[in-house]
């Protein structure tokens, strides 16, 4: 379709292919942060490297640091200086260092690299999702932002069929083809992203763009002229707001909000983290065998963490955020039970218990929390602030999850806490998550992203809810 700006004719991709190229992102931020349970089974396996559990545990938790960085430094200048040519350079990172990785010779360059691909994963998170939120229409964007999810569960999946397929071909050799794979589709993805137009909502934001040029766009990509009409009025009342500004993420009704996204992303990371980095170990532990452990591991991500997701594209704006949330957390807590009861003992029966477990823990995970944690980050913020609120959402749960991928090692080989103590925690974190969710996670499904900056947040009884004014409905 053409939209016209200042006299020139711009081509302006459906929404369709905007949707393909940020869930391409997470895609790779799928594959890049799964792939790497590839290298460490191999690495328990045949000892190819020389490493303790110290840099063991820095292998998989070093690209999560990498995310924090990423994550807040990408997010704020989104904000700034506008989504569209950081969400094309991010995936840079993607290409090179997986390469990198691949040609790792020891154990430090491999934490390295990973460090520089988790900095274009975290730039990623703060980036692709936000940037397709803000090109749907408001009774759409759930489904939208649950596309984009979808396609973590088959970046995911494709770690680890092409992790198995290599292993059973080479291991010690294999690891390396995996690693570095990741690159081709990363390449084509940043071509691709080059043809992208600004987010609509951020073009909004800056008073320098005419309001013309933006209901072009807009009329482009399916927002109806109310809906322009309230994303302009919110450029106007935003007018005070400075972008990316830190102190307004955490100041009065905005900090309110700020703090419920990293509370549940946190009590969610802690968990998540600690399961699917680990999947291939903790298969090994409860008797898979070798190359085996990468095939389970695939089919808990394809198809049974990718219908999880899928569910949240058809209920995120039929059910709402909350209800799946809670389902969510309660699966999971229920899962960390079964994990509990598995690691307890060794044959069939605690294997099958795991694996239930770990249906649990992928399908309605994926559903619940896994969705929602970003949806409700991008959706309870102003557009200046949204990108940074993302961002440092993702940052702060991603040193979270270094710490959880980081003391997995150690935690489940303790004598004092060991596997059954690891799993019985993480049950306890997940009810801390559900009953978080019940008492002060609000619904935001039926509500336009411009409505949702000027709600209030407060509290009808005991539920939490977002309210407007009469006049501003």
């Amino acid at each position: 379709m053409e939209a016209n700006s200042n006299a020139k004719a711009t081509k302006v991709p459906g929404r369709s292919v905007m949707t393909s190229l940020s869930a391409m992102g997470y895609f790779l931020d799928g594959y890049d942060l799964s792939v790497i349970s590839v290298f460490t089974l191999v690495l328990v396996t045949y000892k190819i490297f020389k490493y303790t559990a110290f840099t063991e545990s820095f292998v998989t938790g070093s690209a999560l640091l990498g995310a924090f960085v990423g994550a807040v430094l990408f997010g704020h200048y989104a904000d700034r200086i506008g989504r569209r040519y950081l969400y094309i350079f991010d995936l840079i990172f993607f290409a090179i260092f997986a390469i990198l990785t691949a040609l790792a010779t020891n154990i430090y360059e491999m934490i390295a690299f990973r460090f520089f691909v988790g900095l274009g994963v975290g730039a990623d998170y703060a980036l692709s999702p936000v940037y397709t939120t803000e090109m749907y229409p408001n009774r759409q964007r759930g489904g939208g932002y649950g596309w984009v999810w979808t396609f973590w569960s088959l970046g995911a999946a494709t770690a680890f069929i092409i992790g198995y397929a290599f292993y059973l071909v080479d291991p010690l050799t294999g690891w390396r083809w995996t690693l570095g794979l990741g690159a081709i589709p990363a390449i084509i993805v940043v071509v691709m992203r080059m043809k992208m137009p600004e987010s609509i909502r951020w073009k909004a934001a800056d008073k320098s763009v005419s309001e013309q040029e933006i209901r072009d766009v807009a009329d482009s990509i399916g927002i109806k002229k109310e809906e322009m009409d309230s994303i302009l009025a919110e450029r106007n009342r935003e007018s005070r707001i400075r972008s990316g500004s830190l102190r307004s993420l955490f100041k009065g009704e905005y900090g309110k909000r700020t703090l419920i996204v990293w509370i549940q992303w946190i009590l969610y990371d802690i968990a998540g983290y600690g399961i699917g980095l680990y999947s291939p170990l903790i298969l090994k532990e409860l008797g898979v065998v070798g190359s085996y452990t990468l095939l389970y591991s695939f089919v808990f991500y394809m198809p049974i963490g990718f219908m999880g997701a899928f569910g949240a594209v058809m209920l995120n704006d039929r059910v709402g955020r909350r209800p799946l949330q809670i389902l969510g957390f309660g699966s999971m807590a229920l899962a960390m039970l079964l994990f509990f009861f598995a690691a307890s003992g060794r044959g069939q029966i605690f294997l099958a218990i795991g694996i239930l477990a770990f249906i649990i823990d992928y399908a309605l995970g994926n559903l619940g929390p896994g969705n929602t944690m970003g949806l409700y980050a991008i959706e309870l913020l102003p557009t200046k602030l949204r990108s940074s609120s993302m961002g440092s959402a993702t940052g702060i749960t991603r040193i979270v999850s270094f710490l959880s991928a980081f003391l997995f090692p150690y935690l489940s080989k303790s004598t004092v806490l060991g596997k059954e103590g690891f799993f019985f925690v993480l049950f306890v974190v997940m009810l801390l998550a559900l009953f978080f969710t019940i008492f002060f996670t609000p619904e935001t499904k039926g509500l336009s992203l411009e409505e949702i900056t000027v709600a209030k947040y407060r509290h009808e009884g005991w539920k939490p809810v977002l309210a407007l004014d009469d006049s501003k409905k």
